[in-house]
């Protein structure tokens, strides 16, 4: 069966497979990229910007939308995203982060550029997009990433000032560099600090609950953490995987203790998916830890409750299995064995959130491999998804996030394009 047009494939348990496939993976990020036939693009402010009915956006994907999406109401259970336009971003754009940078209350995008074509002495760059609330960006500004191949990107007050900065994994340079929000828009001399090995994810949250937010960089072999304060950065301590390769970690609280905790995408040498769970000690330690198997070579691993019990649970992005490993979880930070939905090939990020505002947390998935983003919707009982809709992308689509980029309090979609050098969006129009 076609895994990509199954519109409606239930969840299923999975037994272990035997992983005898060659290990896949991106070191860093993948510096191909096609540099001809770009075409441009004219950015609109807030007075200019198309898209004030439903002609101005094109439909696409498949799947159907909610015929009362344009009736200016927003009803529960309606599915009333469709594609926009892909905006530049910069040459090899590797992931993608949203926040209010110039806290004007409107999203705005950053991405991280390892531009292949520059020399390790060059000048290596992070872009980012003024949004205007309602789902229309700005040109692309550059601002200094610090040194080699920014593959990563996280967003957090790094400095306790209570404006967003910038925070990015540097691959070739083994280290994360934090760019400080100057406001207005701009941003800081990029300060960097080393980690032991190539960098190539970074994530963010309050690891020792003093108000600031700290860093996690995967790293071969483990994780590096770095603890920020209003004097800077310095190193705070690394968590040993052994033989395991971290591809990427998500912050929650998974415990219900008020102390972050960590949930790790990892694989061994052959590929074996092993999801670690690491427990904080609110401290900035991570004392206890619990290894729960998922599929084939997955790269992301992202924390929200998809039962409806009002606890924790993970999903994962098995990039060589196709599918999504889902584990529920309790108020203690336990979690089931997997079951799977098959998805798309080559997922490479997964987010969670109610998509179509009816009270369950729903998915959206993102794969390299298929140049497609596809959104699942919870339906029946709690925990079973369906294929609700399904777009076309740029070139290998990377870090699909949610959020409500239009401001009309309906979640939105934003990918990546890493080898289109574009970030994809899709919009709701209610």
């Amino acid at each position: 069966m076609n895994r990509m047009n199954r519109m409606n494939h239930r969840l299923r348990p999975i037994a272990l497979l035997s992983l005898a496939w060659p290990m896949v993976l991106a070191l860093g990020c993948n510096r191909m990229a096609d540099i001809d036939g770009r075409e441009g693009f004219s950015s609109y402010g807030p007075d200019d910007a198309p898209g004030e009915d439903a002609g101005d956006q094109p439909d696409g994907g498949e799947g159907p939308i909610s015929e009362s999406c344009y009736d200016g109401v927003t009803q529960p259970g309606e599915i009333c995203q469709v594609q926009a336009d892909d905006v530049p971003a910069g040459i090899d754009p590797c992931a993608l982060a949203i926040g209010d940078f110039d806290d004007d209350g409107r999203p705005d995008l950053a991405v991280p550029n390892s531009d292949w074509l520059q020399p390790p002495e060059g000048t290596h760059y992070s872009h980012v997009l003024r949004g205007y609330g309602n789902g229309n960006f700005g040109d692309a500004k550059p601002w200094d990433a610090g040194a080699a191949l920014p593959v990563g990107i996280a967003i957090g007050d790094f400095d306790g000032d209570a404006d967003i900065d910038i925070a990015t994994a540097n691959y070739d340079a083994s280290s994360a560099f934090v760019l400080t929000n100057a406001g207005g828009m701009s941003f800081g001399s990029p300060s960097g600090e080393g980690v032991p090995g190539t960098a190539t994810s970074i994530e963010a949250g309050d690891l020792d609950n003093d108000g600031i937010a700290d860093l996690v960089v995967t790293v071969p072999g483990g994780l590096a953490l770095i603890r920020n304060t209003a004097a800077g950065s310095t190193p705070a301590g690394f968590v040993d995987l052994g033989q395991l390769t971290p591809m990427h970690v998500a912050l929650a609280d998974l415990d219900s203790d008020g102390n972050l905790d960590l949930a790790v995408a990892s694989q061994d040498s052959l590929g074996a998916g092993q999801l670690v769970v690491l427990h904080g000690a609110g401290d900035g330690s991570f004392p206890e830890r619990v290894v729960h198997a998922v599929g084939f070579a997955p790269w992301w691993a992202s924390a929200g409750d998809l039962d409806g019990d009002g606890d924790l649970d993970l999903a994962v992005a098995d990039n060589g299995d196709a599918t999504i490993s889902l584990l529920l979880g309790n108020d203690r930070g336990a979690f089931t064995a997997r079951t799977v939905i098959e998805v798309c090939l080559g997922p490479q990020s997964v987010a969670i959130a109610d998509m179509n505002l009816d009270g369950m947390n729903d998915l959206v998935v993102g794969c390299m491999d298929s140049d497609r983003v596809e959104m699942w919707l919870q339906v029946g009982k709690a925990g079973e998804f369906e294929l609700a809709r399904a777009w076309d992308t740029g070139v290998r689509p990377v870090s699909v996030q949610v959020a409500d980029l239009n401001l009309d309090g309906v979640p939105d979609i934003a990918w990546a394009n890493q080898l289109s050098n574009t970030i994809g969006l899709v919009i709701s129009q209610p």
